[in-house]
């Protein structure tokens, strides 16, 4: 039966794209997905650091020299891990505010949080555009 929940659980989440960045000192990333049985366009978002913060205070989506700010909120879930070093912080944002047509597939995800550091990883968009098509 546990082996049961276990699977059910692992069908939910549609993973979206995951990006990350390690040096001997430092790492952040982040795991973009969306809830498979929800129908609508909220996009759950779980970015992580080795370093302590206490929340983002802004998250931009940048393609060449122009930046969108993505309206976002923090989701109430729990996510850990077996490495205390990590923080987590859960974000979920409506993919149909980020007008995508403008965008295109390549791009990449600013992260400024509360401590005054800013992190930078590439995103790819494309399944993001593929999802909000389909509903």
């Amino acid at each position: 039966m546990a082996f049961t929940k276990l699977s059910f659980g692992q069908q939910l989440k549609q993973n979206i794209d995951y990006e990350y960045f390690r040096d001997e000192k430092s790492y952040y990333a982040f795991e973009l997905f969306k809830d498979s049985a929800s129908r609508d366009d909220l996009m759950l978002l779980n970015f992580t650091s080795n370093v302590a913060f206490k929340k983002v205070d802004k998250i931009y989506i940048q393609i060449g020299a122009k930046e969108i700010k993505l309206k976002f909120k923090t989701r109430e879930d729990i996510v850990s891990s077996d490495n205390p070093e990590l923080k987590f912080y859960p974000i979920v944002f409506n993919a149909r505010d980020l007008n995508i047509k403008e965008i295109g597939c390549e791009a990449k995800i600013i992260f400024k949080t509360d401590n005054g550091f800013t992190y930078t990883l590439p995103l790819v968009l494309c399944p993001v555009i593929e999802e909000t098509a389909k509903n």
